[in-house]
């Protein structure tokens, strides 16, 4: 019997994703065919050296991890200015705007995971959020240099931080910057503007770079206000190098609802895709202070380098969430007020040295600190179900106070190798010893404790093995070379935080475990003109985090087990200088492999909600110094299911994105689209609305004047 779906959802399962692949692979043939008469010298995209996964300078095409390079000047020819569109052709890697984070907010997927404390945040070797929850909502993607997504654990240097791959951002460094400003008005009255600049490229270097925004996602009631600035400062001195970054954001998000499911595990048709079903006096508004210091020196005996760290930042929340029922005429929601205020500190030193041009070694240590204080409010409110407004929530007596204290302290001693045994083999070996604790405190209404002070401490090694090995080297033909790759790897997380408004009573649980093996081919050809990355991977996630009792009462066990297993494909071609294709497909499978739930029963062999079995995309870019513009990007995920059951399915769906301009020697005049089809699919489920997920933010269009000096 077919499984129902959204009515909006009825075409045939698999249907988007085969016609992406199809069109992505009838383009590249063509382009193949294009490029044999225009033969033109070009870097490949393998050629890019890779900073996050060793600090050895590898390019990509000799790493023996999955990893892809985007550079800046990609993202602004694509007009890519969120994280989504910035990572939409990546293989294997999806990213759902907004979430509980809000508006501004991002959901990443990793080889078909979507746990956003899985994954490392990195902005310019700094974790950002990396102790609790990465900051994406804070996430700046203006004057970017360049973004390296690691796809995996990478658990050496960053160990419990990077448990199943890795994002990060690298700006401009001090003394370089784009040299542009941006001015930009879009959908629903949102304007933004930003501009970097270079004060000064002698001795002493000094950039920076500023934006503001006002971003309207359905009119005035989903959307952000933010302004952000990043002043970066370099020298030289006698012991070597320095730097010093500060950072400031400022942001204030009206947040969106997710939708309620129905009795199927479907969107409920009961209320539109956009009900509005927070208080009145809605907000999650944030501000965020960052300061990194650093020295890079060169002694006698390698290459040194160290970095602290210190960040602060504090939320506002008022929110809240419709319960299971949704009746009318009676108190149906449940919201808090919450206040939180998170503190983080970052600091690494290591030593790289090269013994040989076939051996090199890097040793160091690091501490990750996070301290989070936390104070809620909850209260239950009556939502009217035909869309007239909910009350203020600040005027709703509170039903119940929760203060959550926890002090996380994340610090290893790590060793990497280097060793090229011959020209044509790489081996990269890492092992890093781990020592964590955790302190949780929760406190009633009272303040006073209402269970004792729980902590837990770990132990433990992690590490990773991986070797690549070129095949084939020779670029007097059209294939320049291939490269074959393959890495294991074996770490460890702590659980995520719990910041909802009743947080901090269940016991802790045991950190999760995961071991890994990543195999592919790299290969690059026509001079570098054309590239291809393909990755194969094999993953078991062990302890996760699961609903089940203790003691004969409900409550969070580490006892689930699970398993991610596919292959992506990353290629493209540049047809001309100014003209450049580029295609992703996926193919994955997210199963359970023991997972006992207290509501959903076993799970064994069933697919994990909102993970698709195929994905594909396609992008398009011209971009010549001087002329039209244009850009084009299309994604398709295949069916999944919104359910741990396995008995709400929905169809797979498309999205396009498109950009056309003009560019003077120093001005871009442009239009761009997102979403160009107004789909609104539901793609990221809520840790605090019960059954309800995040639907796909409607279509945007926004015209962009920039002036490069």
């Amino acid at each position: 019997m077919p499984s129902p779906r959204s009515p909006h959802l009825s075409r045939p399962p698999g249907s988007l994703a085969a016609r992406i692949v199809l069109a992505a692979t009838s383009a590249l043939l063509a382009g193949a065919a294009w490029a044999q008469d225009a033969p033109v010298a070009h870097a490949s995209r393998l050629d890019a050296l890779e900073v996050t996964a060793s600090r050895f300078h590898l390019a990509v095409q000799e790493s023996p991890e999955a990893m892809t390079v985007i550079s800046g000047d990609e993202l602004r020819a694509r007009g890519a200015t969120d994280l989504r569109s910035a990572l939409a052709l990546l293989g294997g890697v999806s990213v759902a705007p907004g979430g509980d984070l809000g508006p501004a907010g991002a959901a990443p997927a990793l080889l078909g995971r979507r746990e956003a404390d899985d994954f490392l945040l990195l902005v310019d070797d700094v974790p950002a959020g990396s102790v609790f929850v990465p900051s994406f909502d804070t996430l700046d993607l203006h004057d970017v240099e360049r973004i390296e997504v690691l796809r995996g654990a990478a658990p050496v240097f960053y160990g419990t931080t990077a448990f199943a791959g890795t994002i990060h951002v690298i700006h401009y460094p001090a003394g370089r910057a784009a040299r542009a400003v941006n001015l930009e008005v879009g959908s629903f009255g949102s304007l933004a503007a930003d501009a970097s600049a270079v004060l000064g490229d002698g001795a002493l270097r000094q950039s920076l770079s500023a934006d503001v925004a006002r971003d309207r996602v359905d009119g005035q009631r989903t959307g952000y206000d933010r302004a952000h600035a990043l002043f970066r400062l370099g020298a030289p001195s006698a012991a070597g190098a320095w730097h010093v970054d500060a950072d400031v954001v400022a942001q204030r998000q009206k947040p969106g609802s997710p939708s309620p499911v129905d009795a199927n595990g479907l969107p409920t048709a009961a209320l539109p895709a956009d009900f509005d079903q927070h208080p009145a006096d809605r907000k999650r508004d944030t501000d965020r202070y960052h300061l990194a210091a650093g020295l890079d020196a060169r002694p006698a005996f390698g290459d040194w380098g160290t970095i602290l760290s210190l960040t602060h930042g504090q939320t506002r929340t008022i929110e809240g969430f419709l319960q299971n029922g949704y009746q009318a005429n009676v108190p149906n929601a449940v919201g808090f007020r919450q206040s939180q205020r998170v503190d983080e500190l970052f600091a690494d030193t290591h030593l790289t040295h090269a013994f040989s041009s076939a051996l090199g070694l890097t040793v160091g240590l690091n501490e990750t600190y996070g301290r989070l204080a936390q104070d809620s409010a909850a209260f239950d409110y009556q939502v009217p179900l035909d869309g007239t407004g909910a009350p203020a929530g600040a005027d709703q007596p509170a039903t119940g106070t929760v203060t959550l204290r926890d002090r996380r302290s994340l610090f290893g001693v790590y060793a990497q190798g280097r060793w090229k045994p011959i020209d044509t083999t790489t081996v990269l070996a890492g092992l890093r010893w781990n020592a964590t604790r955790d302190t949780l405190d929760a406190f009633d209404g009272q303040n006073v404790p209402n269970q004792t002070r729980q902590t837990r401490q770990t132990r433990r090694l992690t590490g990773s093995l991986g070797g690549s090995w070129r095949a084939w080297s020779d670029p007097e033909i059209d294939l320049d070379d291939l490269v074959l790759h393959v890495s294991v790897g074996n770490t460890f997380q702590l659980p995520q935080v719990d910041t909802g408004p009743a947080a901090g009573f269940d016991p802790q649980i045991a950190p999760e475990t995961a071991r890994s093996v990543t195999a592919g081919i790299k290969l690059d050809g026509d001079d570098g003109r054309f590239d291809a990355d393909l990755s194969v991977f094999y993953v078991d996630f062990d302890k996760q985090p699961l609903n089940g009792q203790i003691n004969g009462l409900p409550a969070v066990v580490a006892s689930g087990r699970t398993r991610f297993r596919g292959a992506d494909l990353e290629t493209s071609f540049a047809l001309r200088p100014a003209l450049r294709i580029a295609a992703s497909v996926s193919a994955e499978d997210a199963r359970y492999r023991d997972f006992v739930d207290a509501n959903a029963g076993q799970l064994a062999g069933k697919q994990i909600p909102l993970s698709p079995r195929a994905r594909g995309a396609l992008g398009v870019v011209f971009a010549p110094p001087v002329g039209p513009q244009a850009a084009l990007t299309a994604v398709a995920e295949g069916p999944r299911y919104l359910d741990q059951q396995n008995q709400a399915r929905i169809g797979g769906y498309a999205t396009v994105d498109a950009m056309v301009g003009y560019r003077w020697p120093r001005l871009l005049l442009r239009v761009s689209g997102t979403n160009l089809g107004n789909r609104r699919d539901p793609v990221v489920r809520s840790e605090l609305g019960e059954g309800q997920f995040y639907r796909l933010p409607g279509r945007r269009i926004v015209a962009a004047a920039t002036w490069s000096y």
